[in-house]
């Protein structure tokens, strides 16, 4: 037996998917006009809640504040864009549903309306979005008129109908956008390391010699006129090296940043409409 829920249960609510991994929080939930269950929901997800899909109620399971999808996290992501502001049209429920291969899936949840809510409540093609219980049921008529006003322009829009001669072109165009995101990061660090360096330093030293000369005058007055030992003896010096170190700035090193402009080539296939007739329109002219 199937557990019955209310359908404002789904407003609040956190939404998985069949492996259990969060998405986000449930947005909109539309309406069968019909059955007056509940058929899909929109569900944030992406960094911030920033995007939203459609996903088909078909399989789900709801536990508390806990919905479970029957669909995997990719699938959801990559659903078909549709514009549900106004609701959902026939064509666009068939893409939904294409999208994520509905097939046998039993629900495990049946769902009662709120009484409070049931002039209110969107259907698959009105959005039952999560409002104020203390609004006045004036406000909330008005609200639905506007609704019905609003979905009868959608399909008039959808049948692109200008005029009784007349259809309205359109195509869709590039809507291109920039975000800035932080790509990296960069840091100075100082290590150190060792190198051997060698140079060479030009050292002095004395070396003894001999020399000899022819005795002058002055040094034959001066002779004694004995033989005998004697000796004599001269001081060398020289230079040796001696080696320091010591510590010098030689640079100052910091992080510049500079912007480098690049052109990114995106590709996206656009749909344009095309007109053509199948009057005989040289038989008119005759």
């Amino acid at each position: 037996m199937t557990a019955q829920n209310n359908i404002r249960d789904l407003f609040n609510t956190t939404a998985f998917d069949n492996n259990g991994d969060k998405l986000g929080e449930v947005q909109e939930v539309f309406v069968d006009d019909h059955s007056g269950k509940p058929t899909f929901v929109e569900v944030k997800h992406g960094l911030f809640g920033m995007s939203s899909s459609l996903v088909p109620l078909k399989g789900h399971r709801l536990q508390g504040d806990d919905l479970q999808l029957a669909f995997d996290k990719d699938r959801i992501k990559d659903a078909p864009n549709v514009d549900a502001d106004q609701g959902l049209t026939p064509e666009e429920q068939n893409r939904i549903f294409e999208h994520y291969g509905v097939g046998s899936a039993q629900d495990q949840t049946d769902y009662v309306a709120d009484n409070r809510r049931d002039d209110r409540a969107g259907v698959v093609g009105g959005a039952a979005t999560h409002r104020d219980e203390n609004r006045t049921d004036v406000a909330d008529r008005d609200r639905v008129a506007d609704r019905d006003v609003a979905d009868r322009d959608r399909v008039a829009d959808r049948d692109n109908v200008a005029g009784d001669n007349s259809i309205i072109r359109s195509e869709e165009q590039l809507d291109v956008h920039k975000e800035q995101v932080q790509s990296g990061k960069a840091r100075l660090r100082k290590y150190v390391v060792e190198d051997t360096e060698t140079v060479e330093v030009p050292v002095t030293r004395e070396e003894v010699r001999v020399e000899r000369t022819p005795i002058s005058e002055a040094d034959a007055a001066n002779f004694r006129g004995e033989i005998g030992e004697d000796e004599a003896s001269v001081v060398l010096n020289e230079e040796r090296v001696d080696v320091t170190k010591k510590t010098v700035p030689v640079e100052k090193v910091n992080l510049a940043k500079e912007q480098v402009t690049e052109t990114e080539r995106v590709t996206e296939t656009l749909a344009k409409e095309r007109i053509e007739t199948d009057a005989d329109i040289d038989r008119d002219r005759r």
